[in-house]
């Protein structure tokens, strides 16, 4: 009786080191995965070449190999929607997108991941390029719903943040009032550490009268010389 539970131990033993070894191989696949998508996108900077189609198909399978490991990862599926949000050069020379399939991976990192503000910031994104189509499934009300998950799940993550701001100020005039309290709780959040980039997308968003209500704004140079022009006007 013994030695089937010493068996029955190293069997489970096994397993779990197996388990382990499997997703700290998928764990440096998606970390490669976002260190190439990164560099892609620094290339296309500098550049305005977008990467080849077979390129991001290719970071695409990655991917889903390292899903295929640890399908209920958040994180995963957050790196693939990332992937297919990166624009590619086709056959035919156009620049695209795999919008759909991003919405799809997003929605499905915030269901395995759902108090994650990257996860819901990726889902914003995608649900507002499927709601400029008129596309999105649940229209303003979902979008809202994102930012608004976005915002409160990520107020000390910047890139989040960032996010929110520019999607909130690029859809500003669709919002309720509670949704747009919720975007200048993240320009607030935002403005404590950066405040050139809150300026930034607003001016981006032609929103800069709005986000230089916020008192960690004001002083800013942008928000100083509206304040002077909107004085000489009166």
């Amino acid at each position: 009786m013994k030695r089937v539970l010493a068996s029955l131990v190293v069997l489970v033993l096994i397993g779990a080191s197996t388990i382990a070894v499997q997703h700290a191989v998928a764990d440096e696949a998606v970390a490669d995965i976002n260190g190439r998508l990164f560099e892609l996108s620094r290339v296309q900077a500098q550049t305005g070449v977008a990467p080849d189609a077979a390129t991001i198909q290719q970071l695409a399978a990655d991917a889903k190999s390292a899903l295929r490991l640890a399908p209920g990862n958040g994180q995963y599926w957050n790196a693939l929607a990332r992937v297919h949000y990166t624009p590619r050069t086709n056959a035919s020379g156009a620049v695209v997108t795999g919008l759909d399939a991003a919405y799809a991976a997003a929605k499905a990192s915030v269901i395995n991941q759902p108090s994650s503000g990257y996860a819901w910031g990726s889902l914003a994104f995608a649900s507002d390029q499927l709601m400029a189509q008129n596309r999105l499934p649940g229209g303003q009300v979902a979008m809202a719903q994102s930012l608004a998950r976005a915002a409160a799940l990520g107020a000390a993550e910047p890139q989040v943040l960032r996010t929110v701001v520019d999607l909130g100020f690029a859809n500003w005039d669709q919002l309720s009032v509670p949704s747009r309290q919720s975007v200048m709780q993240s320009v607030n959040h935002l403005a404590l550490h950066h405040a050139d980039d809150a300026v930034a997308l607003a001016l981006r968003r032609g929103k800069l009268a709005e986000a230089c209500v916020e008192k960690r704004l004001a002083p800013q140079k942008a928000c100083t010389i509206l304040v002077n022009v909107n004085a000489i006007s009166s």
